[in-house]
């Protein structure tokens, strides 16, 4: 990674890594707590439902759409911590700075379906909000469900945009791992 060459470029850069660091505590502390949320919910839900013979009603709903969030913010911190499943064949056969190249290309190609995606997942959120479609137990406004997939496709790609700015900044694209700690 370069040096900062000035006060200012240092500056911004701590900034940025508080910045991630946030954002990385925030990813992992909703992840973490809606899971043991969910986990907690279910349990007592089963008791309920076999030893009481009376369920929570909005239980199975609240879990379900859990984990839609849990999955889209998960999936951005699995890019954070290069955590997806990857082929890498190609790469342990190509020459280094190939294996650059083909890494920033490969970020290129998923952030470009990142935001197609994102353009897509937004339209739809906005219109299932302008229809007012409820949940079915809860009635809960369905578009808060659906806000998952462009909050987590836009952290996925802002994700990706940091994983590509470190492959550019001549580090080895197998080695970009963003901990709390960048």
């Amino acid at each position: 990674m370069t040096k900062p060459n000035n006060t200012t470029e240092s500056a911004t850069i701590g900034v940025l890594q508080k910045i991630n660091a946030a954002l990385s505590w925030s990813e992992w502390t909703f992840i973490g707590g809606a899971m043991a949320f969910m986990s907690l919910l279910l349990f007592v839900n089963v008791i309920l439902r076999y030893v009481l013979l009376q369920p929570i009603a909005w239980a199975e709903e609240v879990a379900l759409y859990l984990v839609v969030w849990v999955v889209f913010i998960g999936g951005s911190v699995a890019v954070r911590t290069r955590g997806h499943i990857a082929i890498d064949l190609l790469p342990l056969i190509l020459p280094p700075s190939a294996r650059r190249w083909l890494a920033v290309a490969v970020q290129v190609v998923t952030i470009s379906f990142l935001a197609a995606f994102f353009w897509y997942s937004l339209q739809h959120t906005l219109r299932v909000r302008s229809i007012d479609q409820l949940t079915p137990i809860l009635q809960a406004p369905m578009w808060l469900t659906y806000l998952a997939m462009p909050v987590g496709t836009f952290l996925m790609g802002l994700r990706t945009l940091q994983v590509l700015m470190k492959t550019l900044d001549h580090e080895a694209p197998n080695e970009v791992v963003m901990d709390l700690k960048d």
